[in-house]
């Protein structure tokens, strides 16, 4: 055992596989440590704690677990936010059926209550029993004798004994372990982010409102559709387009179609004048007409996908020369993000799509392994493209694995349950993951207002609006907006003044998200996480999964159109509501609105609430009122860049405001301060 970086400690056991995701995408310099005290700490336990190994089927791993521990993480899980006590198969699927581990996502990394985290560096569909599973000999007798069980729960009624994490890796005959020291699980999560490379720093635009056009639009309608969203006084800074701007898509042709978008660039270029940056829709596998494919054919599986190649994107010249074209064809040229589809895999539906796990691959990987580093290496691909126009970006993304956190992408999906949708901000926190809860239709007014709401403080606010012609506060139905049967005029305006309040809520909070994502790449500390994450301790918070933090000090509590009101256990001390300034404490009930937000703040917080922009440009000055929520403020963080540009330093553009509002001459440059207001209140 080796330390390799202050509180991280190395491990090798067995023979590790070659093919891993530290020997393929550990390419960004850990970042310093930061805002974590003491720097050093010893491991969570000793190499004599744990037992490996080898056998036929591959490698087995046995850790050890105590009974007070909850255990987070492997990546994104929308069923489920505490992993104790269950079997996870981390298996790459886009449509997982039940809580069994399945994801578009996934990571072998899991972290405790106890304030350490354990990282296994496969790209194996590793299966994780953690703690459910008694090994023979550690055997304690329970229950009484002669007791007849009558109902499954006490036929499976767990001993109350906590058993050890057995981890099954398949083909594997050794595994480099990672152990990562908190010593809170706050902290061991910062230090796993700050290894991979810092968490990612978005453009600010990026932080703006999504909108992503239906997806039979052509160039005349794409105008349209900007114009008058700028009419209506919606803000809106990205603008994506779905697959029809290409020549052909499912597989690529990664080139403009000349039928529905023959004057592209001056649509591209006009819509940037207007403060739009425009976000295409892609995917990997290259139809045989794409310019690009010549030059990929010899790095490509033995397997098509939709007649298109699949191009081994863990090949160093394959992935240059796919960054090379996007840049000359795309970056260069004013497209200032991608979304990256189908990059995962497809079971359990009736037209399973993707390439089969014994798929080869000029590497020599295999199907399994390519489909876990297949969604990384595409990031990692894309982004090389802006970084080499001196831009950050800002994308989307359906398949993540380890050491993301640098890659500006956030996960969505093509499944659509609100509370899974909520549930997955909170579980992808634990694995330098971002998601979205975005938006595509609604079941009804209060369904079309809660999706709204829980997009406010997440990492994306995105309307994804592919399959309607119409924008959906013109109807939320699809089929009756795709013949465009409409809402009369007053149930019209009344969404559409709905939506535009939601948008500019967003809009006021850009300061406090941007200033949170810098925290996130300085620090490690994930803009948005699960409130376990700074309560380990709470034990009536560890399931917590349908509210989260947002920055340091706001803690966010989303209803679904199912609620009229929740009960819910607020963390430790005083909060207080941010509307009002009303402090509340303990375990309490929320019912808003339907058009509002449940935000609570954290006493002693200074929350900088903006001026409404309809969108972000480079270096733009930002007014702000600074809301005070309790007797004793804590100064808070701003960031001052200026918006878009590669930071090789961003800690020189930090700074922080006071309760007195005087700002810094650094921040002057980003930041008016328009007044004061003590939101304080009795409880």
């Amino acid at each position: 055992m080796r330390e390799i970086y202050p509180g991280i400690h190395e491990l090798i056991l067995g023979t590790p596989e070659a093919d891993t995701p530290s020997t393929q995408f550990f390419r960004r310099q850990p970042r310093p440590l930061r805002g974590i005290e003491p720097r050093n700490v010893p491991p969570p336990f000793q190499e004599e704690a744990l037992r490996f190994h080898a056998g036929t089927r591959g490698f087995r791993v046995e850790l050890p677990l105590s009974p007070d521990e909850a255990l987070y993480g492997f990546g994104l899980q929308l069923k489920s936010l505490q992993q104790t006590g269950k079997k996870r198969t981390l298996r790459v699927n886009s449509d997982p059926v039940s809580d069994t581990g399945d994801s578009h996502a996934p990571a072998p990394l899991y972290f405790s209550t106890r304030g350490y985290g354990v990282l296994f560096d496969t790209a194996r569909y590793a299966t994780f029993h953690t703690g459910g599973n008694a090994l023979r000999g550690n055997r304690r007798h329970t229950g009484q004798a002669g007791t007849i069980a009558l109902t499954e729960q006490e036929l499976y009624a767990a001993s109350g004994e906590t058993h050890p994490v057995i981890v099954d890796i398949p083909a594997a005959r050794g595994i480099r372990l990672l152990l990562i020291s908190g010593p809170t699980l706050r902290n061991a999560v910062q230090r796993y982010n700050l290894f991979s490379g810092g968490g990612c720093l978005p453009p600010e635009w990026g932080l703006g409102v999504w909108y992503r056009a239906c997806g039979s639009c052509n160039q005349e309608e794409v105008r349209q559709l900007a114009a008058e969203l700028r009419n209506a006084g919606m803000p809106c800074d990205v603008l994506g387009l779905e697959p029809g701007w290409q020549s052909h898509a499912y597989s690529c042709s990664l080139s403009w179609s000349r039928e529905r978008f023959p004057e592209h660039q001056k649509l591209v270029d006009d819509l940037t004048a207007d403060g739009y940056k425009i976000n295409l829709w892609e995917h990997v596998f290259l139809h045989p007409t794409s310019p690009l494919a010549p030059a990929m054919e010899p790095y490509s599986g033995d397997f098509e996908v939709w007649q298109g190649l699949v191009p081994d994107l863990t090949i160093r010249e394959a992935a240059e020369t796919y960054t090379e074209y996007h840049r000359r064809t795309f970056t260069s040229n004013r497209i200032a993000s991608f979304k990256i589809d189908e990059c995962d895999n497809s079971d359990f539906i009736q037209s399973p799509w993707s390439f089969p796990e014994c798929s080869r691959f000029p590497s020599g990987k295999d199907g399994e392994l390519y489909h876990s580093l297949l969604g990384v290496a595409a990031q990692y691909a894309v982004e090389a493209a802006h970084r080499a126009e001196g831009k950050r970006s800002y994308g989307s993304v359906r398949s993540s694995h380890l050491f993301a956190a640098p890659c500006p992408f956030v996960l969505y999906s093509d499944l659509y349950d609100h509370r899974d949708f909520l549930r997955g901000v909170t579980t992808a926190g634990f694995s330098g993951m971002l998601w979205c809860p975005e938006l595509r239709h609604a079941s009804s007014v209060l369904d079309y207002l809660r999706r709204l709401e829980a997009m406010v403080l997440s990492p994306q606010m995105l309307l994804n609006i592919w399959s309607m012609p119409h924008p959906p506060w013109q109807q939320l139905d699809r089929d009756r907006n795709r013949t465009g049967e409409l809402y009369d005029t007053g149930k019209q305006q009344f969404l559409a003044a709905a939506t535009r309040r939601q948008f500019e809520l967003r809009m006021r909070f850009l300061p406090y998200l941007y200033a949170a994502f810098a925290r996130y790449h300085l620090e490690g500390i994930p803009p948005f996480r699960a409130v376990v994450m700074d309560y380990p301790e709470c034990e009536e918070l560890r399931n917590a999964d349908q509210m989260w933090m947002a920055g340091e000090d706001l803690l966010v509590i989303p209803l679904t159109a199912e609620e009229e009101t929740r009960k819910v256990h607020l963390p430790p001390g005083t909060w207080f509501d941010f509307h009002t300034g009303a402090a509340r404490s303990g375990r309490i009930t929320v019912s808003p609105a339907p058009d509002e937000l449940t935000i609570l703040v954290r006493d002693g917080s200074i929350i900088p609430f903006a001026d409404v922009r309809q969108y972000c440009r480079k270096n733009c000055r930002h007014r702000v009122e600074l809301r005070i929520y309790g007797n004793h403020p804590r100064p808070a963080w701003l960031f001052a860049d200026d918006g878009e540009s590669l930071c090789d330093d961003p800690e020189q553009f930090i700074d922080t405001v006071t309760a007195d509002g005087k700002l810094s001459p650094l921040l002057r440059r980003r930041y008016e301060c328009t007044g004061i207001a003590r939101m304080t209140c009795d409880a």
